[in-house]
């Protein structure tokens, strides 16, 4: 009899503190909000180097390849140009150059809005623009290391 006692008690004591617990449950919802924003980051800028220029050769030198890396947020559009003189110096000759959107130099790399024409960012991975550069056969300048400096633009 004690045992059927301490039993029925133990389911009492269980039964009242779920009763209890359901009469103060409220509930109420939680709001979650993100702004997510149409954007474009350079990642990364390869470099175009020409290497050896030869001013005797009747061939323009196509050596110089370089690219910018960057993302974008999905389906936004954008445009990549590239500012700046395209020519490079020793600090007293200069070398003159063009820049190109593709490996066969057929479409010259824009220098302002709008830049090259791109379908809108498939999605927020990298993407890759190659930039191709020439440098004009039989420039006459003298012997040295020539350098230079553009700007590439993602503008979104």
């Amino acid at each position: 009899m004690k045992k059927i006692l301490i039993t029925f008690v133990a389911a009492a004591v269980v039964l009242t503190a779920a009763h209890a617990m359901a009469q103060t449950t409220d509930t109420s919802p939680l709001n979650v909000q993100a702004v997510v924003n149409a954007q474009c980051n350079i990642q990364s800028v390869t470099d175009l180097d020409f290497a050896d220029y030869d001013v005797t050769s009747a061939t323009p030198d196509d050596d110089g390849v370089g690219d910018v890396t960057f993302a974008c947020t999905r389906a936004t559009n954008y445009d990549v140009y590239i500012t700046g003189l395209r020519e490079i110096t020793d600090g007293t000759d200069t070398l003159t150059y063009e820049l190109y959107a593709d490996a066969g130099r057929t479409t010259v790399f824009p220098n302002a809005m709008p830049g090259v024409v791109s379908p809108p960012a498939p999605d927020n991975g990298p993407i890759v623009q190659g930039i191709w550069g020439r440098i004009g056969a039989l420039q006459d300048v003298q012997a040295g290391t020539y350098t230079g400096s553009v700007t590439v633009t993602i503008e979104y």
